[in-house]
This record gives structure tokens, sequence and C-alpha cells, in this order.
């Protein structure tokens, strides 16, 4: 069994070391930090809002008001 008490904990500790690797702010360490989030719920509603909010961030950049 503790085999696969290691196999579910893996992607966590993999996703921590792939967020160590991006870049604070960039879109793929905001997806991972959601993922992360998310834990072992639904991860599409905090990688949704993560997405959208780097969108509305790019539209404002682009379309200064």
């Amino acid at each position: 069994m503790s085999e696969e008490g290691q196999s579910e904990e893996e992607p966590q500790s993999n996703l921590a070391r792939l967020q160590g690797h991006l870049k604070v702010g960039s879109l793929a360490a905001e997806l991972v930090a959601a993922r992360i989030a998310a834990g072992d719920g639904d991860p599409r509603p905090p990688l949704r809002k993560a997405m959208l909010d780097r969108i509305d961030a790019l539209k404002a950049k682009h379309d200064p008001v």
C-alpha cells in the first residue's frame, strides 16, 4: 500500500517541482498553481479562471482605457 500512497503523491511533488522551474507570474506558473490549489477536486474551474484572468490582463494592456 505504501507504493499506492507514493504514486498518489508524486503528481503533487512533480507539479511543485515544475512550478519551481517556471517564471513567476507566467501563464504556465499560474496554471500550475491553479492545478495545485485544486488538489483532488475538479481542476477545470481554477484553470479556467487563471486563463480568463490572463486574457483580461492582456486585453487591458493592449486596449488602455
